[in-house]
């Protein structure tokens, strides 16, 4: 496949892939994306279940996009339209303790939804399975009493049906190892900062010969819990989202190195029915956007234990 024949870019929809084809049928390659869901650790990232304990998690998100960016951050492909709608179950079980003091935990999440897509007066739609995301190995502590470190090393590993003919797939079809860290800080009983930096690296598309480029992201959280109402909690939550390497096509840079970059931000709300239960809602709308699609994200989480 050619630069000249075929121009598909791709980029992360809320933990879905979007591909995108200057012909409706031409064969497609994918451009600098994420597989690592965008937003979605701003409740509590740091904090897994109690030794022993198992939990259930799970993250419902609507994303909406009415324009994509090219590397100037200027809309460039006309009439264009993406919505799509993310559902993931994740379990995490807590195993035991190190003898200082680090908790050893496990996690497994699997995904899957619907995306659409409409551009130039054409439209395409699949439903499917997205990614396997596991992680062998949590790492959990407390240096302090109030503050919650988090590390683990995860695979999301695609499934579902991928055509490279389509211009909407729900799979990236290709390996992405990440490296998690996490914080959770209370700084006292009302306020609370919640960092997740993560760092992707994205294997080779062996059907378009495409390697998108690795990743940088980190979600937050800086968040306000009412002393009259000690379980409600409201904060401000986004994603700050760069590219730190170029795209290859068939071993070659693509030219301009079509990096992402994405910042977002948004109010959210989070109430605890327990010390394992609680729900949470956020909207977060996306700026300075490069080399992707630039919309809203809407997202409803609960968290419960097994």
């Amino acid at each position: 496949m050619s630069n000249s024949n075929s121009r598909c870019l791709v980029k992360q929809l809320g933990g879905f892939v979007l591909c995108l084809t200057t012909a409706w049928q031409s064969l497609a390659s994918e451009g600098g994306g994420s597989s690592w869901p965008l937003g979605v650790s701003t409740v509590l990232p740091a904090i897994l279940p109690p030794l022993g304990g198992t939990q259930l998690y799970n993250y419902t998100v609507w994303y909406s996009a009415d324009s994509y960016r090219n590397n100037r951050g200027d809309s460039s492909i006309p009439k264009f339209k993406a919505n799509s709608y993310m559902e993931a179950t994740r379990v995490v079980h807590t195993w035991g303790r190190t003898e200082s003091g680090v908790n050893l935990s496990s996690g497994v999440i699997v995904s899957g939804g619907h995306v659409d897509v409409k551009m130039l007066g054409q439209r395409d739609q699949k439903t499917g399975l997205n990614s396997l995301f596991v992680t062998p190995l949590y790492l959990t502590w407390q240096p302090a009493p109030n503050v919650n470190l988090l590390t683990g090393f995860s695979a999301f590993i695609p499934i579902g049906d991928y055509n490279r003919k389509d211009s909407a797939n729900t799979t990236r079809n290709y390996l992405t190892y990440t490296q998690e860290f996490a914080l959770t800080w209370f700084i006292n009983p009302s306020w609370e900062i919640s960092l997740d930096p993560t760092v992707s690296f994205n294997a080779r598309n062996h059907d378009t010969d495409y390697r998108s480029g690795n990743l940088f992201n980190v979600d937050y959280n800086f968040s306000y819990r009412f002393s009259s109402m000690p379980d409600l909690q409201l904060g401000v939550v986004g994603y700050y989202t760069q590219q730190f390497s170029d795209d290859e096509l068939e071993g070659h840079d693509v030219a301009g190195g079509n990096r992402l970059r994405k910042f977002a931000i948004g109010p959210q709300l989070f109430y605890k029915f327990g010390e394992a239960t609680g729900i949470a809602f956020k909207w977060m709308h996306e700026t300075s956007v490069k080399n992707g699609p630039k919309g809203d994200a809407l997202w409803f989480q609960f968290a419960l234990p097994l």
